[in-house]
């Protein structure tokens, strides 16, 4: 038979257990996060007004003082504060600027069990894990393997799959072409000459530059390039912001111009059916065929796009009638993908026939021989 004191004891030991229950944990990435942020915020806040602003990240980000975590929080904070995710209907509870007060709230609200419903923070989070991983791996060189290469470019957050797209085909048909557009400076910064434009001097990418725009993983050549892009790019004032990068990287843009801006040859864009109104006959077919093959036999370039995502095409088999085209997004989709025909298992690369091509896409840009008009 049970005494009393037994059943006593049964019920102060499980009271104890209870009270010795751990609290939410907050997680080593939202600590580990914190913790730089709060080691570096006197030393970014250089307006004095106890808050971070998006202007006040984006020059910060420029500075090469802030190397390593310092430089992954900078761009985590960077992509946290972009209004990136449409589908999010609580974007207004998002951060418009960091202060520490915020951030011991998120803590305190998380480590008492309270939910913290605000998207940027989180973001910022997550992109500083990811940040932190592109610093540690991506080689400073500017070509890590001596030539630049379409495998190697993978789109990430921002929106600059024309460039991805621009820049891959021609690594692909000629990547000497993009070597001879770099030049490696003494101080070591590099200059960039895009055919028939002023040479633009770069300097080279910083940590936090490199964590949040690092699309290539081969060396810097392509931050370079999207850098001095941007320097020549002509964008709405409204549009702009602190970041050079941002006008090549945020606001989307044209394969066709930039192919034609890279290569300095003249651009023969094909529209499709899609956008065209016009039936893709077998004569239209042929041409598109024609037009492929003499590409690529003369080692050039060509671009394609659907909706609002652009594609490298990157080889054309006539005797298969097979196209093969690279997703700057790898296996992540986009909008240009047809329903049973792509096969993203291998880096991005999917193969389509000449009709479905036509079917599914909205242009086809391919670089020319001639010159472009100076």
């Amino acid at each position: 038979m049970l005494k009393l004191g037994s059943c006593v004891a049964i019920g102060l030991l499980v009271a104890s257990s209870a009270l010795a229950a751990p609290a939410p944990k907050v997680s080593d990435d939202i600590r580990q996060f914190l913790d730089v942020v709060r080691a570096n915020f006197t030393a970014w806040d250089f307006e004095h007004k106890g808050q971070l602003t998006k202007a006040e990240i984006e020059k910060d980000m420029q500075n090469p003082a802030f190397k390593g975590d310092a430089a992954a929080a900078l761009a985590g904070m960077k992509w946290g504060l972009e209004k990136i995710d449409p589908k999010i209907p609580t974007e207004a509870t998002s951060t418009n600027v960091f202060t520490l007060a915020e951030l011991d709230t998120i803590e305190s609200t998380i480590s008492g069990g309270g939910k913290v419903i605000n998207p940027s923070f989180f973001r910022s989070v997550q992109r500083f894990k990811t940040g932190q991983k592109i610093i540690q791996n991506q080689s400073r060189a500017l070509f890590a393997a001596d030539s630049p290469h379409l495998a190697a470019i993978r789109q990430d957050w921002d929106s600059d799959c024309y460039f991805n797209s621009a820049i891959g085909s021609l690594a692909q048909a000629a990547p000497q072409a993009i070597v001879k557009l770099i030049k490696t400076n003494p101080d070591g910064s590099f200059t960039v000459t895009y055919p028939g434009k002023a040479a633009q001097k770069i300097p080279a990418p910083t940590d936090a530059e490199i964590a949040a725009y690092t699309d290539a993983t081969d060396g810097i050549w392509f931050n370079v390039l999207e850098k001095a892009y941007a320097n020549i790019r002509k964008v709405d004032p409204k549009k702009a912001t602190d970041e050079p990068m941002d006008a090549a990287t945020l606001i989307g843009g044209d394969e066709n111009f930039v192919l034609g801006l890279v290569s300095g040859h003249q651009m023969k864009v094909t529209r499709f059916p899609l956008v065209s109104n016009k039936s893709a006959d077998a004569k239209f077919l042929q041409q598109v065929r024609d037009d492929l093959s003499a590409a690529f036999r003369e080692h050039r370039a060509v671009v394609t796009s659907k909706f609002h995502h652009a594609f490298a095409v990157v080889a054309f088999d006539p005797r298969t009638d097979t196209i093969t085209i690279h997703n700057p997004y790898d296996g992540n989709g986009g909008e240009g993908m047809p329903s049973g025909e792509s096969d993203l298992s291998s880096g991005g690369f999917f193969s389509i026939s000449t009709e479905k091509f036509v079917e599914n896409f909205n242009n086809m840009g391919v670089e020319q021989s001639a010159l472009a008009a100076r």
